[in-house]
């Protein structure tokens, strides 16, 4: 069946075609309702990309109004964004802070040299765990904020837990949120050390600044991880663009960010430079596998917070490589990171039976 999704889908792996240099397919509408496409478009936030390719792609007139609209729709927040960006990197550079930005404006630049090139969205930072309690409080004090249900502070229990067995704190701007990360991810083997990621950091133009951010070969196997690039094609996208870079290859990539790989595949396609020995492997990966990822491709956005706990779970089982992982594990699965942020105690003895308490009334309201 030649549903939204297949038809957006086709269209994504030929205007990527396009961008390496490759004939562009025009792709009919077929049966497809209009109001289905555009509605798909918006959910996997690839307005750009189309727009950009509209011409080569053929797409009707009223096609194009809407997606010039929604690229101009969301011009104002690109520019917040942009400067957002560089005011929250140089806010800890002028403090001393070692850090760099990632996702957003910083890897469209890197992925395609235009910082437009995909939608705004929150300011990811990176810096050394223990820079990370220096870091928040410049935020707050700039007029970033947790959450009102989860402002805890250095010196709390729930401080201490979240950073030994979390990665990151997002904090709520009035024009952007920033995520601020200690590491990329929480299960410690799933990626390098920060030290290593800043050692081989790499820098681009942001707004005329020179922002440091991830070098490619980490940007990718950091997206492919799979935490959120089955919700959104524009993952897969960025999967795709950052794959013609031959160093996303001269590293060891583990199951998850194959299994990733596979599905940008079976959707937007693939760069005609992945080497055969990769592409064999992608050939080895489940079918269920994939069937998962079209299913999260499927499904509403909002639905995701529910599943996170599991999601979080499974990624983790399958980045598993030293002990410490093991640990980690057991931790996302009793009491994961997340549920000591409404606990105000600072101590372990007064924190952890509360979240614990706590985590067991939602579990069983759930039920």
């Amino acid at each position: 069946m030649n549903t939204a999704l297949d038809l957006l889908c086709r269209m994504v792996s030929s205007a990527l075609d396009a961008e390496e240099g490759r004939p562009a397919r025009p792709i009919p509408l077929g049966d497809v309702p209009l109001r289905d496409l555009l509605e798909a478009v918006r959910r996997h936030r690839v307005p750009e990309l189309l727009s950009s390719r509209a011409g080569e792609l053929g797409l009707p007139a009223e096609v194009l109004r809407v997606l010039e609209a929604m690229v101009a729709g969301s011009r104002q927040r690109h520019l917040v964004h942009t400067f957002e960006t560089v005011r929250a990197w140089r806010l800890l550079d002028e403090a001393g802070i070692d850090a760099l930005v990632f996702k957003g404006i910083p890897l469209s630049v890197l992925t395609t040299g235009r910082p437009d090139a995909r939608g705004a969205g929150d300011v990811d930072l990176l810096v050394r765990p223990e820079a990370a309690a220096d870091a928040h409080r410049l935020l707050t004090d700039s007029g970033w904020a947790l959450h009102e249900r989860g402002r805890i502070e250095p010196g709390m229990w729930a401080w201490r837990h979240v950073q030994r067995w979390g990665h990151t704190l997002t904090y709520l701007g009035a024009g952007a949120d920033v995520d601020l990360h200690w590491r990329l991810d929480a299960m410690p083997g799933a990626q390098p050390d920060t030290d290593e990621l800043l050692a081989r950091r790499t820098t681009v133009e942001v707004g005329g600044t020179e922002v440091p951010t991830l070098a490619p070969a980490d940007a990718f196997r950091h997206l492919a991880g799979h935490r959120e690039g089955w919700i959104w094609l524009r993952t897969l996208v960025d999967l795709r663009r950052l794959a013609r870079d031959p160093a996303v290859f001269a590293q060891d990539l583990p199951v998850p960010a194959l299994t990733s790989l596979a599905a940008a595949r079976a959707t937007v396609g693939l760069p005609a430079t992945v080497p055969a020995g990769v592409r064999a492997a992608l050939d080895r990966i489940p079918d269920t596998a994939l069937a998962r990822a079209r299913a999260h491709h499927e499904q509403p956005v909002a639905i995701f917070g529910g599943a996170h706990a599991a999601r979080e779970v499974r990624n983790g089982m399958a980045s598993v490589r030293r002990p410490r992982d093991v640990q980690q594990l057991a931790i996302t699965l009793v009491l994961p990171p997340h549920a000591a942020l409404p606990i105000r105690s600072t101590t372990a003895w007064g924190g952890v039976p509360r979240a614990v308490a706590l985590r067991t009334r939602r579990l069983v309201s759930r039920r």
